[in-house]
C-alpha cells in the first residue's frame, strides 16, 4: 500500500546513497524554486547549479581522485560532482516523498 504524497517541509532532510557515498538532501518547494528562477533570470545554465546547492546539505564518503582525501561539502565541490550523481540528487529532491532511493 502506498504511503501517499508528502507536502514539502523546509526543515525536512533525508539521505540518498549513491555508490557508497551518502548525500543529505532536502526537497525544494515551489516558492523557493520561483525565487531561485528570479535570481537566475538571464544567466544561462545557472539555475541547476542553484538548485543543487540548495538541496544538497551535506555528504560523506566523497573524496578527491588525487590522493583520496575527503572533500568538504561546499558549493564549489558540489558543482564538481559527476553529472550522473547530480542528476540522481536533483531527481531525488523532486520526489513525492522525502526518501532517498536513487533511481538506477
Amino acid at each position: 500500500m502506498s504511503q501517499g504524497v508528502q507536502i514539502i517541509d523546509p526543515e525536512e532532510r533525508f539521505d540518498l546513497t549513491v555508490d557508497g557515498s551518502t548525500f543529505s538532501l532536502r526537497r525544494v518547494d515551489s516558492a523557493t524554486m520561483v525565487a531561485m528562477e528570479r535570481r537566475c533570470r538571464g544567466q544561462e545554465g545557472v539555475l541547476n547549479d542553484e538548485v543543487l546547492d540548495y538541496v544538497l546539505q551535506q555528504w560523506s564518503e566523497v573524496s578527491s581522485p588525487l590522493g583520496g582525501a575527503a572533500v568538504p561539502c561546499t558549493r564549489e565541490n558540489k558543482l564538481r560532482l559527476p553529472a550522473a550523481v547530480k542528476l540522481k540528487i536533483l531527481a531525488a529532491a523532486q520526489g513525492l516523498r522525502a526518501e532517498g532511493q536513487a533511481p538506477a
